[in-house]
């Protein structure tokens, strides 16, 4: 495929300066050119242009073509409307004539070409630019019919012209057709939503495209990606009225803000009044009834209830209370708060919270959190009373002194040392080396480095015997 020239579809209006005339031609004697899409400058830049012709002239002929008795304007629709505010204003001068360069006459495609090169320059808005490529398709395939031979996808072509990719092109294309709402496609042609948040809008249809406008303008909220998304997310989640406050879910962006990642709701039905965790969840609905909180006076936290194996015939709930209680115990046991443990296994707040409140997390979940908690998955399933993990209760050969078991990473060695430690490098099982603890923290040894990884479990090395010493 050969390379596109612009310049073949431009034509006659590529001409030299030897083949155009400067002339003086009155004003009133000048029109604007219909097939110009491009805006006017904003206020503060035509200003400054009208202050630069007053003060120095008019410094770069307009550029004309004959149309009858007048002149067609095919470069210089500002300075024209700068000349001709001049003139209104009576700014000291009479600002009758402009100094133009006359162009030989050429057809309406050669027009448009030369109108879109004389702006190459120009900086422009995604829909600015959308109008300049549409422009450019419907020349190039009128060409095409004419006869003309120029090989390869239209698309491609106009394109390369442009100097952007096709793709952007099609996302353009598809922003223009897709978007319905007024108050949006108005915001797009000034270029005050960006390329990214129209193309999210032009994916949705009218009707929804109207429930954005108008959630965005009652919440005083700006056209961004980021809001568009939250709405599609709240509006495919909550898409009824709530029955308590008689209007759409009035806790949805604070339900959104707490619950959802990266685009995926975790740990919410997505109704308050449904849900068994609204009396301890920090974000549950004002409308729902919530049980009283416990007096001021009552100790803040009450010891958890004593473990024992679920029982045949034990309800639900009571299994899930028993898991709530497992879980608390463990997790005080590691000395670290709720948030803190959250944030040790990537999870959310409210999300563990509710785990300690009685709600079951997935079967996934299981070994990460008796990692974390240095116990066995067994002890939280409620199949045992002893935490201890398995790794930790594996026998002694006979006849060797028993110094110490293991240790859960969880917990820091009380004293520096020097320890043989387990670390978790995969699925299947531990990988076993030695490193050092300075009191803050785990060095590799003989390095004395800081480690990157730490231990999952360790075990506390007796001092080194001193040479010659006997047993």
């Amino acid at each position: 495929m050969g390379k596109f020239d612009l310049s073949r579809i431009v034509g006659a209006a590529d001409v030299s300066e030897s083949d155009t005339e400067l002339r003086e031609i009155f004003l009133d004697k000048i029109r604007e050119n219909p097939e110009n899409f491009y805006p006017p400058l904003p206020e503060d830049e035509a200003e400054a242009l009208r202050e630069s012709i007053q003060a120095n002239g008019l410094l770069e002929p307009l550029l004309v073509v004959p149309d009858g008795a007048t002149y067609r304007l095919v470069s210089g629709h500002n300075r024209l409307r700068a000349l001709r505010y001049l003139r209104a204003n009576a700014f000291g001068m009479d600002y009758k004539t402009a100094l133009c360069r006359v162009l030989p006459p050429m057809d309406a495609d050669h027009e448009i070409t030369a109108i879109i090169e004389a702006n190459r320059q120009r900086k422009k808005t995604p829909a600015v630019l959308q109008q300049e490529a549409e422009a450019l398709t419907e020349v190039y395939v009128r060409r095409k019919q004419a006869g003309e031979e120029l090989p390869g996808r239209i698309r491609d072509r106009v394109a390369e012209a442009m100097q952007v990719s096709a793709t952007k092109l099609a996302n353009l294309n598809a922003i223009k057709n897709g978007i319905r709402e007024p108050n949006f496609a108005s915001a797009w042609a000034s270029g005050n939503i960006s390329e990214a948040c129209a193309l999210e809008i032009a994916r949705m249809d009218a009707e929804s495209q109207h429930q954005l406008a108008v959630w965005l303008e009652d919440e005083r909220e700006p056209c961004a990606l980021s809001l568009v998304r939250e709405f599609n997310a709240i509006s495919h989640k909550l898409d009824h009225d709530c029955k308590l406050a008689g209007m759409p879910c009035p806790n949805a962006r604070a339900m959104y803000k707490a619950f959802v990642r990266h685009g995926t709701w975790e740990g919410c039905c997505g109704c308050c009044s449904c849900c068994l965790r609204r009396d301890t969840c920090s974000v549950c609905c004002q409308y729902v009834q919530r049980k009283a909180p416990a007096p001021v006076d009552e100790p803040v936290s009450e010891p958890a209830p004593p473990i024992s194996e679920p029982k045949p015939g034990t309800d639900w709930q009571r299994e899930r209370e028993a898991f709530g209680a497992r879980l608390r115990r463990a997790r005080e046991a590691t000395g670290l708060d709720k948030e803190a443990f959250s944030a040790r296994i990537g999870a959310y707040k409210a999300t563990y919270s509710a785990w300690e409140n009685g709600d079951i997390p997935g079967s996934a979940r299981f070994p990460e959190l008796a990692r974390a908690l240095g116990v066995s998955t067994d002890y939280l399933y409620g199949l045992t009373d002893d935490p201890t993990p398995p790794e930790a209760r594996q026998p002694q050969p006979e006849g060797q002194l028993t110094i110490a078991g293991w240790m859960p990473g969880s917990c820091s060695p009380a004293e520096p040392g020097e320890f043989v430690v387990l670390v978790d490098v995969g699925p299947v099982k531990y990988f076993r080396t030695f490193m050092g603890w300075d009191g803050d923290n785990w060095l590799m040894l003989p390095s004395h480095q800081l480690a990157e990884i730490s231990p999952s479990w360790w075990l506390r090395l007796p001092p080194t015997p001193e040479k010659g010493e006997t047993a």
